[in-house]
């Protein structure tokens, strides 16, 4: 018999390499603890290393998650129809956004530079989750014997969005940008702590770039009992764990469905989630919250539009 743990890989491998794109899935704190010591050892002359964690096959490059460490300052980069959202692992340093690319060299709307002039900089450590906007250039600082290590999901840009009057407004330069720091999403959960409805949850918006489908979306999420069971046809969750612990059902069919809510699910699989996992739910998936007794789960959920 095989060891778990290959039993998963070979179960994560078929999951990704499927026509319809990546299935559930799952990377642990632990994982992704592991897999930053690997990529340490596996560093590129420009002391970055990077690994695809799910690909969905666009053409565009969109729909791609990746993880990546770097222990020197990143090469400057432009995407014009990407926006990345990064939620950082580990280590600590400094983002560079905005400007105009200098020495830009590449072509087909990606394109890199060797400098950055006129651009903002921003501390970024672990815990913090970043968007930064299509067409910006933007490049990581690293210290002298540091690192920074994050899980990148490169979104597809948004054409013809409309801001609704009730989204957050972004304090940041330049436009578009939003950096939310471990600290910040740590005092906002004790204020969602105080703001919990009857099913005993609460949910801020962080930010809502105006996708007609409801995707480009980012909230953060607080739960103290279980979730009703949600699926979405044209969304994809990405959820970044902050806090505490509990299951996650997935898959099956959903029960007594009324729009994107359910009463149940039947047949789904349960997956252990806590602080610190990154959750990839595809479209078209019936999935819930389990939270035990006393206990409670954050994250922050960003909402990816489907690509079939």
């Amino acid at each position: 018999m095989l060891p778990v743990r290959f039993v998963f890989i070979a179960l994560l491998f078929f999951s990704l390499v499927q026509d319809s794109g990546p299935e559930f899935l799952r990377w642990s704190a632990e994982d992704l603890s592991e897999r930053n010591a690997a990529l340490s050892t596996r560093m590129r002359a420009d002391q970055s290393a990077r690994e695809t964690l799910a690909e969905y096959g666009n053409p565009s490059g969109a729909h791609r998650i990746r993880f990546i460490r770097r222990d020197a300052d990143g090469v400057p980069e432009q995407h014009v129809a990407i926006e990345d959202v990064v939620f950082v692992q580990s280590g600590a340093g400094r983002v560079v956004v905005g400007g105009e690319l200098v020495g830009q060299t590449g072509g087909s709307g990606e394109y890199r530079g060797t400098d950055i002039e006129g651009g903002l900089e921003y501390a970024v450590g672990a815990g913090d989750v970043i968007h930064i906007p299509a067409n910006v250039p933007h490049r990581y600082l690293v210290p002298d014997g540091g690192h920074v290590t994050y899980v990148l999901v490169r979104l597809p840009a948004l054409t013809d969005a409309v801001v609704p009057d009730d989204a957050p407004v972004l304090a940041f330069d330049p436009p578009g940008f939003a950096i939310w720091s471990e600290s910040e999403l740590q005092n906002r959960h004790v204020v969602l702590t105080g703001q919990l409805r009857p099913d005993r949850s609460a949910r801020a918006t962080l930010a809502d770039f105006g996708s007609p489908t409801r995707s480009h979306r980012f909230r953060y999420i607080h739960r103290d009992a279980d979730g009703v069971p949600e699926i979405h046809d044209d969304i994809i969750d990405l959820v970044f764990v902050k806090s505490g612990a509990g299951m996650v059902v997935v898959g099956g069919e959903m029960l007594n469905r009324r729009g994107s809510l359910g009463s149940g699910i039947a047949g789904g699989s349960e997956y252990p989630v806590a602080a610190g996992d990154v959750l990839h739910i595809p479209a078209k998936t019936p999935h819930g919250y389990l939270i035990p007794d006393g206990g409670h789960i954050t994250y922050v959920l960003v909402r990816v539009p489907a690509f079939f």
